[in-house]
């Protein structure tokens, strides 16, 4: 991280609204492959009420599913244990669904990602791979 982003993110820092930063080269995204899966987490079910449509959950799942998720979505189809495509059911009112995470489930074309990664591909044609990099805090 440049000396200027640490002096303006070390009052965050500080205050503990922040717990550190790092950052990654377009050159790194740029060969992330979007089937790589995570070690600890094997989907992400999101679920919302019929009655309050505006407001969606999510929750990444390890191979067992934390049970405030289960007394909300129910016992999911058996297909989601290991599964590779999507899965969908219903809980009374709640709309639930269960999708294996990869990379490309998190990155791709149905978030809003692929926007940022675009601007880093343009720049990176002037900068070179290793010229770009998004910086990421977490708080």
């Amino acid at each position: 991280m440049s000396s200027t982003m640490h002096s303006s993110l070390a009052s965050w820092i500080a205050r503990g609204d922040m717990d550190g930063a790092s950052w990654v080269s377009w050159r790194e995204l740029a060969s992330i492959d979007p089937a790589t899966r995570p070690g600890h987490f094997v989907g992400r079910v999101t679920w919302q009420e019929t009655s309050r449509s505006w407001m969606q959950h999510r929750q990444l799942v390890s191979d067992e599913w934390p049970s405030e998720v289960l007394a909300v979505v129910g016992t999911p189809p058996v297909e989601t244990g290991g599964g590779s495509q999507r899965v969908e059911w219903t809980n009374g009112d709640v709309v639930c669904a269960y999708e294996p995470l990869t990379a490309g489930t998190v990155l791709g074309p149905d978030s809003d990602w692929p926007h940022v990664f675009a601007v880093m591909k343009a720049l990176a044609g002037r900068f070179g791979d290793d010229g770009v990099r998004l910086v990421v805090a977490f708080d």
